[in-house]
């Protein structure tokens, strides 16, 4: 009697803990978009399902492969479903609010591999950093909603590719140069 209890005790436990991180995701996607009931009911469902299914892995598979395997398999199920019940425009806002900082850092990085060559001003910086935001921001769009498309992904990337700035372009160059001990002080060795 004793066992039940404490086997009914650490089952109940585990069904509040699984509610609180299925909680925890609405409240974060409900602050970046606008989910309708019947879109909050459906997310509940898929988190609840991939948060079972994911302590069944770790708690229940040796195997590591084969965990790896089921991990994986869970997380496709559970952010393709998102996915597919978020609207395009929400999907789209969503990526581009947790993936700013990225994004951000990204553009930074590429601004400063111009900036070494002192051949622009900060305003053409400053333009070329908010032109190269913006495409690497449609990059990371596709990438995180096509995630386990890797087809439709590569096409969609290689569509985009043809609007890359040329701001990009530069820097991606001159990053490569660098990486071979081409460039000395913003400058390309030949």
């Amino acid at each position: 009697m004793k066992k039940l209890i404490i086997l009914l005790f650490l089952s109940f436990s585990f069904v509040i803990v699984s509610a609180q991180i299925t909680d925890r995701k609405i409240i974060e996607l409900k602050k970046i978009i606008h989910i309708t009931p019947l879109q909050e009911l459906q997310i509940k469902t898929l988190f609840d399902a991939y948060t079972v299914m994911n302590d069944s892995i770790l708690y229940h598979i040796q195997d590591p492969y084969i965990a790896s395997q089921m991990s994986y398999d869970s997380n496709k199920k559970c952010k393709e479903g998102v996915m597919n019940i978020l609207s395009d425009s929400q999907k789209a806002k969503y990526i581009r609010v947790i993936s700013t900082p990225e994004v951000k850092a990204k553009t930074d990085a590429k601004m400063q591999i111009l900036r070494e060559t002192n051949k622009y001003s900060e305003a053409q910086l400053d333009s070329m950093s908010s032109e190269t935001f913006e495409y690497l921001m449609l990059e990371k769009v596709v990438y995180t909603r096509d995630k386990f498309k890797i087809k439709q992904q590569k096409e969609n990337i290689r569509k985009l590719k043809q609007y890359e700035p040329k701001s990009l372009k530069e820097s991606n160059t001159r990053e490569k140069l660098k990486a071979q001990g081409k460039v000395n002080r913003g400058n390309i060795n030949w």
